[in-house]
């Protein structure tokens, strides 16, 4: 009994000693986050306020392995700075486990002894619990007001012939808003040459920077290119090949589509295919006149699979 009462406290210490001493990170957090690695990965990389009180962004990004992994520094100039490493492992086709390793730069030893103390409450580990239940709460609210549906297989994309209007340089977030600025140019030219559309309105993505999420794009109205259409210095015409691709369902808000464009490109990665990542949204709701609730809207989107 002596004998194992000794190997036990003699693994008990070891143990201690390697978490106080060794371990790299001072705790982890669990969680579970709708849809896939890349949606989750990019809602997360924008995360820019530690707290809800900040009045100004404190976390930064210092590393990223897209879709697998995320490094973050939190530095609000009142607490020691944080590093926070995030991890995403697909779970199925919507649930993503997201692991959060965290470690302080300061206090390191005393912030530990407070974590395995069971009569010392650590403030260090409450106050960090509940930014991540705020976060997490948050995260939640976003997730909640769209709907991402990968299929796991490779379609066809549709071959389209268009009038277009070319916007670049353009941050991802801003897409939606490009879009509701320029297409006064298309209703024109439609409106005044009575043209007839044969389709729904189209963004194909012709530079998409990944690391700065900056995109160039046409904004295209499908047309028989039989009728009457010239270019001018705002609308082109253009002839869209079909392309074979991975395709999402998305329902939502159009300024959030391109989260499915994450999904898409890492399930491509998954699959062992080689993407552009120049994707193709086709929308089939019109947000200037619709009635529905945006939840309601769909768009589907198209990322090439280079074959």
């Amino acid at each position: 009994m002596k004998k194992l009462l000794s190997i036990f406290l003699l693994l008990l210490l070891a143990g201690l000693s390697w978490y106080l001493f060794f371990k790299k990170y001072d705790y982890q957090f669990h969680m579970e986050a709708k849809y896939g690695p890349g949606t989750v990965f990019y809602e997360i990389s924008g995360w820019k306020n530690f707290s809800p009180q900040s009045v100004k962004e404190d976390i930064t990004i210092t590393d990223k392995d897209s879709f697998r992994s995320l490094t973050q520094l939190v530095d609000n100039g009142i607490h020691p700075p944080l590093e926070l490493h995030w991890e995403f492992e697909k779970e199925n086709d919507t649930v993503t486990e997201v692991i959060l390793n965290v470690r302080s730069s300061e206090n390191k030893l005393s912030n530990r002894l407070a974590i395995v103390n069971p009569f010392q409450k650590s403030i260090y580990i409450d106050t960090l619990k509940q930014r991540i239940l705020d976060f997490k709460k948050k995260l939640n609210e976003k997730q909640s007001l769209y709907a991402i549906k990968i299929e796991d297989k490779i379609t066809t994309s549709p071959e389209i012939d268009c009038i277009c209007h070319s916007s670049t340089n353009i941050p991802l977030t801003e897409k939606a808003n490009e879009m509701l600025k320029t297409i006064f140019f298309l209703e024109n030219y439609v409106l005044q040459r009575e043209l007839e559309l044969t389709g729904n309105p189209f963004v194909k993505v012709t530079r998409w920077d990944r690391e700065e999420d900056i995109i160039d794009f046409d904004f295209c109205f499908p047309v028989n290119l039989a009728q009457d259409i010239r270019p001018t210095t705002n609308v082109d015409f253009k002839q869209l090949k079909s392309f074979s691709s991975f395709r999402a369902i998305f329902n939502g808000n159009y300024r959030d589509s391109h989260l499915a464009w994450y999904d898409l490109v890492e399930e491509t990665e998954k699959a062992g295919k080689v993407t552009n990542e120049l994707p193709l949204e086709i929308f089939f709701n019109n947000p200037k006149v619709e009635t529905k609730s945006a939840r309601e809207w769909k768009a589907e989107i198209y990322l090439p699979v280079i074959e």
